[in-house]
């Protein structure tokens, strides 16, 4: 077992043209490339071109550690409200093994979310770390519980009369505003998923394709779905309808991986939207986590509130 290290490291805000390091220690930590191009379209694709991040650095200058914030908009009972996820928090190998307040981990996260605390009194941070890395967040006492997440399983079928049916949707469509002012204060507590959401999360990924298709009745749009297919596959990454209409709605959808090919459909979606419809409940490795860290939105809150889909995480 390595002993404690005892150097003290220096930490800062992120400053244009850390990404470079960031793009290295990314792949040192998690050993996946992360490129500089995709740095940016994560972190500043919404418009913030500094972003909130924390870095630590060793005493030569070289970076060793990294918590950042992506900022987002969201929705809480009936009003915006700042939301940032919070993800690639990482320490790289040397500079692991320091304890209680010394840990960069533990250090790195409080910064952050302290620093979110005093510019956005009101915002909500959430993230969705592994088992592991949630046990380190929630003795470091910066993580609260909110479940974890299930992937729901279904079969990739027609079933009976369609009531819905959906369709391909341009990204650009107007009609995607007026969806989401109509369907929002069914959300207590979720992103805002209108146009620019779309087109900045899916439309414009650096490294992923993604299709969006409208669910409709008689003509009329009742919501959509972002979906992925990987061979007999099909990933539902988004989904966006009324609680009324989630059941035909992942009907549709069912059908439409059937006339693809695809054997299964595969969903995320939180406690209280899963339980309603019909499919296998398979418990992932992710911890869906509410920063807690002085922010004031209680892990309470969020577990009866929250809504999200696989595309909350930056992974999918």
């Amino acid at each position: 077992m390595p002993e404690p290290k005892d150097e003290i490291y220096h930490t800062r805000d992120y400053r244009p043209g850390d990404e470079t390091a960031i793009a290295a220690l990314f792949g040192a930590v998690f050993g996946q490339p992360l490129s500089e191009s995709q740095w940016r379209w994560k972190y500043t694709g919404t418009g913030m071109a500094s972003p909130p991040a924390r870095l630590a650095f060793d005493h030569t200058g070289r970076l060793v550690g990294h918590a950042g914030a992506i900022p987002l908009r969201g929705w809480r009972q009936g009003r915006p409200l700042p939301f940032f996820q919070i993800c690639d928090v990482m320490v790289h190998p040397d500079a692991r093994g320091q304890l209680g307040r010394r840990n960069l981990f533990t250090v790195l996260a409080r910064e952050l979310l302290g620093s979110l605390a005093e510019r956005w009194p009101d915002a909500f941070a959430y993230g969705f770390p592994g088992r592991r890395p949630f046990r380190l967040g929630e003795y470091a006492q910066v993580y609260g519980w909110v479940e974890q997440a299930s992937a729901m399983c279904r079969l990739a079928r027609r079933r009976g009369l369609p009531l819905l049916y959906a369709r391909p949707l341009a990204w650009d469509d107007s009609r995607l505003d007026a969806l989401w002012a109509r369907l929002a204060s069914g959300f207590a507590l979720a992103l805002v998923r209108d146009r620019a959401y779309l087109r900045w999360r899916y439309a414009t990924h650096p490294c992923r394709v993604y299709q969006l298709l409208g669910i409709y009745l008689a003509g009329r749009l009742l919501g959509w779905g972002v979906i992925r297919q990987d061979d007999h596959h099909l990933r539902v990454i988004d989904l966006l309808t009324s609680r009324r209409w989630l059941k035909p709605a992942l009907a549709a959808l069912d059908r439409t991986a059937a006339a693809t090919g695809a054997s299964e459909v595969e969903i995320w979606l939180p406690h209280g939207w899963r339980e309603t419809v019909d499919g296998q409940q398979k418990l992932t490795e992710v911890v869906v986590a509410n920063m807690i860290w002085r922010l004031p939105i209680p892990t309470t809150e969020a577990q009866e509130a929250l809504y999200y889909t696989m595309g909350d995480l930056d992974i999918f």
